[in-house]
């Protein structure tokens, strides 16, 4: 057998080299990318085409008159290089070439004992029954499914109980009966500071029976009703038919108050509220800028910027025709007396504003009482509280305003403009705090 070795760009030119070297009946031994010039992975990629073909193929054709054929099959180049690659990427460790099967099925015309390639040819009968195996396991799972499905759909669909709040691990026995313990634990689960704590489980010793306190469900309810007792909250602080009002949100940075603006401005819009202005004097963040005059595109409405306190008093002279006049203000660190100096200035304007605080609901507590204590000097008229969602403890809805005095208006529970933004009123905040503590 003569072998040979081809080099070129393509398979196209190699098998014209293979033609013309050794005719039309040779065979492709393999075919690899190499890389030539002496530069490693920079040299230039050539095609190596390793072909072959046999002198005596003639006689051996001779020989074995009782073929079916006269002349031994061949596949083109182009496949025998496909085929041998597959047979090779199968079984690695018994890679055979074609002229290998070839020859082999001229010595099997003879002489047909087993063909030791015909593992590599055919599937194993095992490997086939294995995979019926699995299909018929698929069906059953897939039927068994089916059947279940409408039963599932029912369950999901029925409403889900409420949870009842499980106090604390001192309702298991052997564990501490002291009742007041049992409503203090219980109350620092829920998020609720020590002072606020330590009054209510006083009023629950006073009002419940030890028996009642260990009842969880009473517990509850007695929780439920005590800590909306407490709450203090506003109601809407949207202007009523006939009212003008010009609100003002100020803050911290971060806290959301650009979406509460708009989500304020679009509550009173689906309210049936008409004339609406928005205003920004938030010029630090061009993001926020950029931020309100797209909700004001959407809504329609006129955005002002406004960098002074002398444009902010003729912007509202501008707009003294309308029912609701929204001030978003750059957020300003607590500890910043110069910025808070400023928008104080901005306030001043006209005594009409309205300020209100807006308090991410996330920020540490400590952090939250020094936030209000600065802009107290502000003289904040309710609390917008944010980011609910984000939170897993509320007790500081009842504890941030319980120490400062000063009312809950809405709550935010998330970005979508409006419907993340609902009215505060005390039976909610209680169910809020009592239900995003359990677990």
């Amino acid at each position: 057998m003569q072998v040979r070795v081809f080099e070129s760009d393509n398979m196209d030119s190699a098998l014209r080299q293979i033609k013309e070297a050794l005719g039309p009946d040779a065979l492709i031994l393999s075919s690899r990318t190499v890389r030539k010039g002496g530069m490693g992975l920079f040299g230039k990629p050539v095609l190596e085409v390793t072909a072959a073909i046999d002198p005596a193929g003639e006689a051996v054709s001779g020989q074995h008159e009782n073929l079916a054929v006269d002349n031994p099959p061949r596949l083109s180049a182009a496949l025998a290089t496909k085929f041998e690659k597959r047979v090779y990427d199968e079984h690695p460790e018994d890679h055979i070439s074609y002229q290998d099967i070839w020859q082999q099925e001229q010595i099997n015309a003879k002489d047909p004992r087993p063909n030791p390639y015909a593992r590599n040819m055919q599937p194993e009968q095992p490997r086939l029954n294995a995979l019926h195996t699995e299909v018929g396991e698929l069906r059953d799972l897939i039927k068994n499914l089916v059947k279940e499905l409408p039963e599932q759909i029912e369950k999901a669909a029925q409403p889900k109980a409420q949870p009842i709040f499980y106090p604390a691990a001192n309702f298991q026995a052997g564990r501490s009966s002291d009742s007041n313990q049992i409503v203090l634990d219980a109350l620092t689960h829920l998020g609720i500071e020590a002072e606020a704590a330590q009054t209510i489980a006083h009023y629950a010793v006073s009002q419940l029976s030890k028996r009642q306190i260990t009842d969880p469900a009473v517990l509850n309810a007695f929780f439920s009703k005590t800590i909306a007792e407490l709450v203090q909250t506003t109601g809407s602080i949207l202007p009523q038919p006939g009212e003008q009002k010009r609100l003002a949100l100020i803050g911290p940075t971060g806290v959301g108050k650009t979406t509460t603006i708009a989500k304020l401005a679009a509550a009173f819009l689906l309210a049936g509220g008409k004339r609406v202005a928005m205003v920004t004097i938030d010029t630090y963040r061009i993001a926020a800028v950029e931020q309100l005059k797209v909700y004001g595109e959407i809504m329609n409405l006129p955005v002002e910027v406004v960098m002074s306190a002398d444009q902010l008093r003729d912007v509202l002279a501008r707009h003294s025709n309308k029912d609701l006049i929204l001030i978003d203000t750059a957020g300003r660190s607590p500890k910043d007396d110069v910025s808070l100096n400023e928008l104080q200035n901005f306030l001043d304007v006209d005594p009409a504003i309205e300020p209100h605080l807006v308090l991410s609901a996330t920020t540490r507590e400590r952090d939250l009482y020094e936030t209000y204590s600065r802009f107290s000097a502000l003289s904040p008229k309710s609390l917008l509280m944010t980011k609910l969602d984000e939170c897993e403890s509320l007790g500081v809805l009842l504890n941030i305003h319980l120490r400062n005095n000063c009312p809950l208006s809405y709550l935010a529970n998330g970005q979508k403009v409006p419907e993340d933004l609902v009215l505060a009123d005390a039976e909610s905040v209680s169910a809020l705090i009592l239900e995003n503590s359990e677990g």
